[in-house]
């Protein structure tokens, strides 16, 4: 029963690291300071207050680039490496204790980062049609988009660390969420008539080559 509460608390925080990269790495500093875990020798310099601090800052620039529409679709593809890097960390560290061979343990880590691509992938499916029809037209949008996704990545994570099975089912909801949305979405974009890229049903002008349709 142990093991497998420590593999969905693992594959909780990858999720998260999926939503935002760093929010999940200071959440397991921060509960190394509680009851509820403790991190492995191994992995014990998570819980520096200077790496602690980094990640903080780390988080707060995460947040702000993502939420501005031309700096978000930049780094919706550069994120994929911090992200992957972040669940190959997080899920090592949860299953430390379980793994104490190099080879197991790096094994649980491709897992980590695994999750947090695949997550992150159907994120950007989810995300860049927002960006197109929302948040070029509406400033706050892209905050609120980017502030909620930290505010999911943190439920994941803190759940993950405190009750794991509640942190699973969410992470299902969401992602099946975000697996539906992206297919209701692709379903109502057609092909730009002269460039060819997917735009809204009815535009006017294409965003893409910025010509009438």
């Amino acid at each position: 029963m142990e093991t497998l509460m420590t593999y969905m608390a693992a594959f909780g925080l990858a999720t998260g690291a999926g939503a935002k990269a760093f929010i999940p790495i200071l959440a397991l500093g921060a509960f190394h300071y509680t009851p509820y875990f403790e991190l492995t020798e191994r992995f014990a310099w998570i819980a520096d207050p200077v790496v602690m601090g980094i990640m903080g800052v780390l988080v707060v620039l995460e947040i702000v680039v993502d939420s501005h529409p031309d700096l978000g679709r930049f780094s919706d593809f550069v994120s994929y490496l911090p992200k992957i890097v972040a669940g190959f960390i997080g899920f090592a560290a949860v299953t430390g204790r379980l793994d104490p061979d190099l080879a197991q343990l790096s094994a649980s880590g491709v897992l980590g980062g695994g999750t947090a691509a695949g997550v992150h992938w159907v994120r950007n499916k989810v995300r860049q049609p927002f960006r197109d029809f929302a948040e070029d037209t509406h400033e706050s949008a892209g905050k609120l988009a980017s502030l909620s996704e930290a505010g999911v990545s943190a439920a994941l994570s803190g759940t993950a660390m405190v009750v794991p099975p509640l942190s699973m089912v969410l992470a299902f909801s969401i992602v099946g969420g975000s697996v539906f949305a992206a297919r209701r979405s692709a379903g109502r974009r057609v092909p730009c008539r002269l460039c060819g890229q997917p735009i809204r049903a009815g535009a006017l002008v294409c965003i893409h080559c910025k010509r009438e349709q």
